[in-house]
């Protein structure tokens, strides 16, 4: 996957075709989402488990099956694929 074609654009952060999770409680178990830091695509996971108060989130990334906790202060992005 090439991330130059990929990366969110600075300021909107939008990226084509893909949609901006603003609030984790949006997302359901086996959701597909591709996990963003900072301007960086790091994999693509789908959603095992969250908490009822929108601040906690488990993935599991498809390319290694590894389990991935993430806390609403993490400096992580979430887009639905």
């Amino acid at each position: 996957m090439n991330q130059q074609t990929l990366e969110p654009s600075r300021g909107n952060r939008q990226i084509p075709g893909r949609q901006l999770v603003r609030e984790w409680t949006s997302l359901q178990h086996g959701d597909c989402v591709e996990v963003w830091s900072p301007d960086s695509f790091l994999y693509a996971a789908y959603v095992d488990d969250r908490s009822d108060d929108d601040q906690l989130i488990w993935v599991i990334e498809n390319r290694t099956g590894c389990r991935r906790l993430f806390v609403r202060d993490d400096p992580v992005t979430l887009y639905s694929i």
